[in-house]
């Protein structure tokens, strides 16, 4: 049995720049594990349309994780989809998106909180929230199965508030710049799905998860890794990471730290664990 390399990254803050959303100083690295036949797996707050935009770019074809484990989307031709099959096969794990808002929207009728959600913005809106192109807010604005929030109340209003969605099935996790609501999924779950989904397809191959991320919202999907890396990012407050395997904490942020990383594991680690 071979060893293979599955990458898992968060996008923003991590593979991209926190304010100018470049990668370019990963795509010597990217090249690397494409050569190798390593699959490079999206696991971000963004959503179908928006990585598919960057997935394009960087000619990544492995299948990806959106909306903060909201959903897994598999392409056609990866895994056991037919490479004709003219849909991706989309699992998502909790309400669709317009139901999802309207609990939201409920809660904050009854209770008065002051928030907006990507469904109350334009995407003129987003864009000057974000630093996104209007096109970019267009593609973000097209969700799945979660709703970012700007939270413009207090953090006693927002803690009643976790516990107001708990009682409904939903949670909220903490991004780089929003709160995210989701059903009762995170990153880590839907990353344990997908790599269950490669172990049945290539049963020949022991499979290496190397997961990278910057946020809170990152810890999940970095504890179920093999190999786990915390990105600092210091436009956002420091956290405590905990239970993770195999922990690696680049100097740089960002992509020079996700660059930093991934070639330490390739090279000094490589896959003898």
């Amino acid at each position: 049995m071979t060893k293979k390399l599955l990458v898992a990254t968060d996008l923003d803050g991590t593979l991209l720049d926190h304010k100018t959303y470049s990668c370019e100083a990963t795509l010597p690295t990217i090249a690397r594990l494409q050569a190798r036949g390593y699959p490079i797996v999206f696991n971000s707050s963004k959503t179908l349309a928006e990585q598919t935009l960057l997935r394009e770019t960087l000619h990544i074809r492995a299948p990806f994780i959106i909306e903060n484990g909201a959903a897994v989307v598999i392409p056609s031709g990866q895994l056991d989809r037919p490479a004709r099959s003219p849909n991706p096969e989309i699992e998502v794990f909790g309400p669709p998106y317009a139901d999802l808002v309207r609990q939201i929207d409920r809660l904050r009728q009854q209770r008065g909180y002051c928030f907006r959600g990507f469904a109350d913005l334009s995407a003129a809106e987003l864009a000057e929230i974000t630093g996104l192109s209007v096109e970019g807010a267009v593609a973000a604005k097209q969700r799945s199965g979660s709703e970012p929030l700007l939270w413009e109340d207090s953090e006693t209003a927002y803690g009643e508030f976790v516990a107001a969605i708990a009682n409904r099935g939903l949670q909220t996790t903490r991004g780089g710049r929003f709160r995210h609501v989701t059903a009762k999924a995170d990153k880590g779950k839907a990353l344990s799905w997908l790599v269950e989904r490669y172990r049945r397809a290539f049963p020949q191959q022991e499979w290496i998860v190397v997961a990278l991320g910057d946020s809170p919202n990152d810890l999940p999907m970095l504890r179920v890794a093999d190999i786990g890396v915390s990105i600092p990012n210091p436009h956002r407050a420091s956290f405590e990471v905990t239970g993770v395997k195999n922990l690696l904490q680049p100097e740089q942020p960002g992509p020079l730290g996700w660059t930093e990383a991934v070639t330490h594991i390739l090279e000094e680690r490589s896959l003898n664990l």
